[in-house]
C-alpha cells in the first residue's frame, strides 16, 4: 500500500486560531480539524456563541506530493509550533469512517446496525443507521439512555414526539417499537432531511417539523437536547405531553439535574432519574 497522505499538526492559542486555519487552507490542505490541546471541558455556551478552547491543535491533511519539510519551515516562519507530523497510508476513507461503528445493542431488543454488518434479526428491533451529518447514532450516553428507555417501555399504539430529533434515531426506534404516529422536530433542516432519509431506509413513516408549528399533544415526548434549552422549553414540552403521558428528558449533566427538575416539578411527577457516566435521564408523568 503506497503512502499518499500526511497529517501536519500545529499548536496555537484561541486568538490565532483563525490565522492558523487560514494558513492550512492557503497552503493546500484538503481538510482541517481543530481539537483541544489541554483536555479542558467546555460546557454549554450562551445561545449564539461558538465555544473554543484556550489552547488548540490544528491538523491539516495533505497529499504526498506536498513537501512536509517546506511546510514545516513555512509554518515556523509564520510563528507556529509544529506538534506532530504523521504519514498516512492510502485507504478507503469512506469505509474507514464507518469502521469506527459496529452493531450496538440497547437493552434487550433495540439494535443499531451500520452498513456492512448483519445480525440475526429475529426477536430484535433493528435500526439500520450510519453516522452522518446530523448527530445521533446511539454512541453518546444521552442517546443510549433514551434508547434503553424505549426498549423497556410499552409504546405500541402511542403518539410520540421526538423533539430535537437529529438523525431521527429515537423517533425511528419508537416507530419500529409500534408507535401509532411519530412527529420529529428539529431547528436544523438538514437534520429533518436526515431523519426522513433514515426513516425511509428503515421502512417506517415519521412526520417532520421545524419549531414554531403548534404540536398536537402526544402520549410520549422525547427531548434529548441540552439542559439549558430543556429549561427554556419546559412549558412547550409540557404542553406537548398529554395529561397522564410521559416526558423523557436527556442531554443533562448530573450537575445540572436539579436545575432541570426545578423547571418541571410543579407540572409533572418525576418517575425516575437514571445516571450513566455523569449524564442523566429524567422520566416524568404529566400531571
Amino acid at each position: 500500500m503506497s503512502l499518499s497522505w500526511f497529517n501536519l499538526t500545529a499548536a496555537t492559542s484561541r486568538e490565532r486560531l483563525d490565522e492558523l486555519e487560514r494558513w492550512f487552507w492557503e497552503n493546500g490542505a484538503v481538510s482541517v480539524t481543530v481539537e483541544d490541546a489541554e483536555d479542558a471541558p467546555i460546557y454549554e455556551p450562551p445561545p449564539g456563541e461558538q465555544p473554543v478552547w484556550d489552547q488548540v491543535l490544528v491538523t491539516g491533511l495533505f497529499e504526498a506530493d506536498k513537501s512536509s519539510d517546506d511546510l514545516t519551515n513555512l509554518l515556523s516562519r509564520n510563528g507556529f509550533a509544529l506538534s506532530n507530523l504523521e504519514e498516512i497510508e492510502d485507504r478507503a476513507w469512506e469505509r474507514e469512517w464507518l469502521n469506527r461503528f459496529e452493531p450496538m445493542c440497547f437493552g434487550e431488543r433495540v439494535w443499531i446496525l451500520p452498513t456492512g454488518y448483519e445480525i440475526e434479526r429475529e426477536g430484535k428491533v433493528v435500526i439500520d443507521l450510519d453516522p452522518g451529518l446530523a448527530f445521533g447514532t446511539g454512541t453518546h450516553e444521552t442517546t443510549r439512555l433514551c434508547l434503553e428507555y424505549l426498549d423497556g417501555a410499552d409504546i405500541a399504539g402511542a403518539q410520540v414526539i421526538d423533539y430535537g430529533c437529529g438523525s431521527g434515531i429515537l423517533g425511528i426506534a419508537a416507530a419500529k417499537l409500534g408507535a401509532q404516529s411519530v412527529c420529529c422536530v428539529d431547528n436544523d433542516p438538514q437534520a429533518l432531511t436526515a431523519t426522513q432519509d433514515n426513516a425511509s431506509r428503515n421502512q417506517v413513516e415519521v412526520s417532520t417539523l421545524l419549531p414554531g408549528v403548534e404540536l398536537q399533544p402526544a402520549e410520549l415526548v422525547l427531548a434529548n437536547i441540552l439542559a439549558q434549552p430543556l429549561v427554556e422549553l419546559s412549558q412547550l414540552l409540557l404542553a406537548a405531553t398529554k395529561p397522564g403521558g410521559q416526558l423523557v428528558l436527556s442531554g443533562i449533566m448530573e450537575s445540572q439535574a436539579e436545575w432541570v427538575i426545578n423547571a418541571y416539578q410543579d407540572h409533572a411527577d418525576l418517575l425516575s432519574q437514571t445516571v450513566s457516566n455523569d449524564w442523566v435521564r429524567l422520566v416524568w408523568s404529566k400531571s
